[in-house]
């Protein structure tokens, strides 16, 4: 059995702000029969009806039993050797499928254990009576299930061309998409630079007929297939009408959007898909109502497509349903698992669903010999056709009777291998039930269908259904309630084991849905979803299979994406995006599943040969898990978030690499517990703490509802004063018009890779908004108040804010070899530039040479790293680095790399200790760096020969990088040479705690502390955290010694203080 539902939820906010979820339900399939043959139904119920009726239909009457939804045909007028005939579709049972060929069937796919097919009635007569046929079955019919998904998700970054400076597009890719159809005249299409030029290789249109000139794809007997010749015929106007396929629905063309747009529409593409420029191939399925034969066919044509192009291909299908054993076995994910198999760069992405929280499924295990219920409450109703369908599978093939209750008291009992149209509560209503082993699996199901065939009768009331297991072993057993025309419950159920088939294929990436954009505006409103920002989406299917099987795999962005809107289609006022008429809001497992197909089309760009087990294995591995997921793998989250960037890297580079979205504002809230602000002529700041070493990718802000002002806007990026305000500005990006650029209440995000700011780890920076030409409108939340928010009047004078601005930093690793300290002796050359210079080799980190504006440092530079035991008495990694030129004379400051271990090493046979933690920051002022002219081969002290510099670097300088888990020991240098990590021969600071000349009270402290100098008359002050990092500088004297220390966090702090004879002293202060 094969039965699907809409799996295609959409949510909005009323002005009221109350919450509307239309959960779309099919009318599914009820297979209706009085024939079988043995345990497995030889005959679809509708093929039977079908034979009995086979008089009536060639006179043309109609056949009322296949009137009723329940009983649903697939067919197609199709031109064979004896003229044009009625045909249905089907899939064919059997081990033999080649022998179908040769008895003349017309076979549209075959697979090995089944065949989809097109059969007449008399074909349907002959097959009944071949042995090496099992069954032929009808299909069951599937129904329907950006900027800010590609920013999340790192696909921005590799777009913009930050990793191997290649543009990761898609490019040479395919994207199939199977689904209601296309907009192919849709700018997001075609060529961006020729709009006359498609995008689409193919569109086959199952729903049609061929007409006069029109032809089916080869190999198969239905629909039209449209080529890119005749689609740009069609754009450039020679001729026009010959491309019958449309899009009404519009599902099609917004999942093609998101998968593969290339925003063309908007001249800074805003609303652009992943693999944007990737080839199309496209099937359309269905308006609404998708045949599992025509999903079958629609693989075996994409395959068909790539095979013939050499491409690589995935595939998109956001359909499914609950009406299967739910354990990867049903016909069409047979056919996934088959073309994922057919060859490396075949993949498939598929969504999970949209039915969680509908208490739809129930497990029950049931003892030998005993009985146990499901039951149902059905709400009133006197005309609906469809009131509910339920199916249950065991799991395994014990034989088992299932008796229905109606309301009226009345039971049907329906015996193993059997089907029964029951005639219930006084008539004009059916309950169709049936007992047979599944063709799929072996395992046993009992399926009941209640429809309406004529009169008022009201439905209202329990139904039960008892299943007594006849066995002599306990079985299990899963129910699913996978249709309701009319409200039902299913009593004591649940919401596991509810992703939907296809997607509980084992070869296909499944995929969730989180909340990736909590607000849109439409119209000259905004509007948002009362989901908490970031986190699952409130209808989300929860797995996993019922054989345990990990499903979903991974969760992509799906709530309120923007993607491409067809023209054909009539979307609800406010899901129309204002400023456009070509791009519409939607959501549902249905959005993210096509996110996540167009990443992987990334991720065939960077390997075409890639087999679907190892896209599949490089997106699960490197999903980001955060507050939101919990641990991963989960029911609901899978592996995690969709990481492209990092997957990408993973495949590509020697080392992954990783970006961070640095933000400060509360991430797991509700849209409407924000505020909204509009600030006219005023900057806003955020100060930043990147935990990356690597560069500036872009920046995400969440505007407001208020109409901006029509002027541009710069959104710099500044260094950190000496009073933690806005400094320097190190680079701007215009935004040439708030107004027209910029996206009202909604997340925005701006690429700032091309400005090139390098960034370290634990070095602040602000990025600030310069809104003082006019009015600009900006979200806040105040829940936690993380204190790096600022506004200023001239952007000079900054106030502190007791909100924290939604705007965030894109941080990325451009060099991920930072991340592996050398575990072996190495050597780099390389010619040193501006800012931070990385000298990596064999993936490894050797050293860092900042080249700042007074540094005279220039040209090629060789950098070594010795990490033997050569050189007793010293820290074991020693260094040396020198310029071609200039080496005894130039100027910069260089960064050495030390693990724990090799200070532990170290303190083992000194007593005067290196920080033996990453905490110890007292143990931060014993270390110095002797400094040797020349170059060495052996890294010894004795091979550089001379006298030692000594140099001491700030304890500042000494830092403990969390991230990497390495210390990083920072100075400038005047002249080059090799480095040696040592300590004094005593103390190198003394905690001052018995004098009474300099004391600091309280202490502990809370919001103030007061340096008492004694004798001295001033001092300076520098505060250190835990980790070593500066965080504030004070200078007192005799008449002003209280410090402010009411914006420092909770925590220990080293007070250094430099006074004026020179002394240099340190303290502990705790703060409260």
């Amino acid at each position: 059995m094969d039965i699907k539902k809409l799996f295609f939820t959409k949510v909005s906010i009323s002005h009221g702000g109350s919450k509307l979820l239309r959960n779309a339900t099919a009318a599914f399939l009820g297979l209706y029969s009085y024939a079988f043959y043995g345990q497995v139904q030889k005959l679809d119920s509708r093929f039977d009806i079908l034979l009995k009726n086979k008089e009536s239909i060639a006179n043309g009457r109609a056949v009322r039993e296949l009137e009723r939804p329940d009983m649903k045909l697939d067919q197609h007028l199709v031109v064979t050797s004896k003229g044009a005939q009625t045909m249905y579709s089907c899939i064919i049972y059997t081990k033999e499928p080649e022998k179908l060929k040769a008895d003349g069937f017309i076979i549209q796919s075959q697979l090995p254990t089944f065949s989809t097919a097109l059969v007449s009635i008399e074909d349907i007569e002959r097959l009944v009576q071949l042995p090496y046929v099992t069954s032929v079955m009808g299909p069951a019919f599937d129904e329907l299930h950006n900027d800010v998904s590609r920013a999340q998700s790192g696909a921005s970054l590799l777009q913009d061309g930050v990793f191997n400076n290649t543009a990761y597009n898609g490019t040479g890719v395919l994207v199939g998409i199977y689904d209601s159809g296309i907009d192919w005249k849709h700018p997001d299409f075609r060529k961006a630079n020729d709009q006359t030029k498609s995008r689409i290789v193919s569109i086959w249109d199952q729903t049609l007929t061929a007409q006069a000139g029109e032809t089916t794809p080869a190999g198969f007997s239905t629909g039209v297939e449209y080529t890119r010749t005749q689609i740009e015929d069609e754009l450039d106007g020679t001729p026009t009408g010959f491309v019958r396929e449309s899009d009404t629905n519009g599902h099609g063309t917004h999942v093609s959007g998101t998968a593969a747009g290339n925003g063309a529409a908007f001249t800074d593409k805003r609303h652009k898909g992943f693999s944007s420029d990737a080839d199309i191939v496209f099937v359309k399925g269905g308006n609404g109502s998708f045949p599992t034969t025509n999903t079958i066919n629609a693989l075996t044509y994409f395959k068909n497509v790539a095979t013939a192009l050499n491409k690589p291909i995935v595939v998109n299908m956001s359909i499914g349903g609950q009406g299967t054993a739910h354990d990867g076995t049903s016909s069409h994910e047979v056919a996934v698992n088959n073309f994922t198999a057919s060859g490396p760069g075949r993949v498939v992405v598929i969504s999970a669903g949209n039915d969680y929280g509908a208490n739809l499924h129930r497990k029950v295990d049931i003892a030998a010999g005993a009985a146990q219920t499901y039951s149902f409450t059905v709400a009133s109703n006197t005309s609906a056709t469809s009131i509910f369908s339920f199916i249950m599978y065991a799991n395994d093939n014990t034989p088992v009777t299932a008796k229905l209750t109606t309301p009226d008291g009345q039971q049907y009992t329906q015996n193993i291998s059997t089907t029964t149209a029951h005639t219930i509560l006084g008539g004009g209503l059916t309950a169709t039930m049936y007992n047979y082993w599944g063709n799929d699996n072996n395992k046993r199901y009992v399926q009941l269908v209640v429809s309406r065939s004529s009169g008022t009768t009201n439905v209202q009331g329990n139904y039960t259904l008892e299943i007594t297991n006849n066995g002599a072993q306990q079985i299990t057993t899963h129910g699913w309630l996978y249709s309701q025309g009319v409200g039902t419950t299913l009593q004591n159920g649940d919401n596991e084991y509810i992703v939907g088939s296809p997607g509980n294929a084992s070869n296909a990436i499944t995929v969730a849905s989180y909340m990736g954009r909590a607000s849109w505006y439409s119209g000259t409103s905004g509007y948002f979803t009362l989901t908490p920002q970031e986190s699952i989406s409130s209808f989300s299917g929860q797995g996993p299979r019922t054989d345990g099987f990990q499903k979903p795999d991974i969760a992509g962005s799906g709530q309120n994406v923007i993607s491409s809107r067809s023209g054909d289609s009539s979307p609800g006022s406010t899901d129309i995006i204002a400023g456009t008429t070509y791009y519409v809001k939607n959501q549902g497992t249905s959005m993210s599943s096509p996110g996540v197909a167009g990443a992987v089309g990334l991720l065939l760009q960077a390997n075409p040969a890639l087999t679907a087990a190892q896209v599949k294995a490089r997106l699960t591995s490197n999903a980001r898990m955060d507050g939101a997921t919990g641990t991963v793998p989960n029911m609901r989250w899978g592996y995690g978030k969709l990481d492209i960037y990092k997957a990408v890297t993973d495949e590509l580079g020697c080392v992954k690499s990783n970006f961070e979205t640095v933000g400060y504002d509360e991430p797991y809230i509700i849209a409407n517990t924000e505020s909204n602000y509009y600030f006219d002529n005023i900057a806003l700041a955020v100060r930043y703490t990147p935990t990356l070493t690597g560069k500036l990718g872009g920046f995400s802000f969440l505007t407001g509802t208020s109409l901006p002002s029509d002027i541009p806007v710069d959104i710099q990026i500044r260094k950190v004063d000496a009073n933690g305000n806005p400094g320097d500005i190190i680079a701007t990006k215009t935004i040439t018009s708030w107004l027209n650029n910029v996206q009202r209440f909604t997340w925005n995000y701006v690429n700032l890779s091309d400005l090139n700011v390098q960034m370290v780890t634990g070095k602040e920076f602000y990025i600030v908004v310069n809104g003082l030409g006019g009015r600009i409108a900006m979200k806040a939340e105040n829940a936690v108040v993380n204190n790096r928010s600022k506004t200023s009047t001239d952007g000079t004078t900054w106030t502190s804010r007791t909100f924290d601005l939604k705007m965030r930093a894109v941080v990325y690793e451009n060099i991920a070899e930072v991340k592996n300290l050398a575990t072996s002796n190495q050597t780099k050359a390389s010619t040193v530039a501006n800012g931070y210079n990385y000298f990596t080799n064999a993936c490894q980190l050797i050293s860092r040479v900042e080249k700042e504006t007074a540094s005279t440092v220039t040209g090629n530079t060789t950098s070594k790293v010795w990490v033997d035991n050569a050189q007793p008495n010293y820290v074991a990694r020693r260094y040396e680095i020198n310029p071609d030129t200039n080496a005894a004379t130039a100027t910069g400051k260089v960064t050495l790399y030390f693990k724990q271990s090799d200070f532990d090493a170290y303190n083992l046979t000194n007593g005067v200790k290196l920080p033996t933690s990453p905490t110890d920051v007292a143990n931060k002022a014993n270390l110095l760096v002797e400094k040797y002219t020349g170059t060495s081969t052996t890294g010894t002290v004795a091979s550089f020969g001379g006298t030692a510099t000594i140099i001491t670097p700030d304890i500042a300088n000494i830092i403990w990088n969390d991230t990497y888990q390495y210390w990083e020991v920072s100075f400038q240098t005047t002249g080059f040479g090799g480095y040696f990590v040592k300590t004094g021969t005593t103390l190198g600071t003394a905690d001052v705690k018995m004098s009474s000349e300099v004391n600091i009270t309280p202490n502990p402290a809370k919001d103030f502390v007061n340096v008492a100098l004694g004798r001295h008359s001033k001092g300076a002050v520098t505060i250190y955290d835990a980790s070593g990092k500066l965080v504030k500088t004070v200078n007192v004297n005799t008449n002003a010694g209280k410090i402010d220390v009411s914006e420092l966090v909770r925590g220990t702090y080293l007070f250094t203080i430099v006074l004026d004879d020179n002394t240099k002293i340190t303290k502990k202060v705790i703060k409260q």
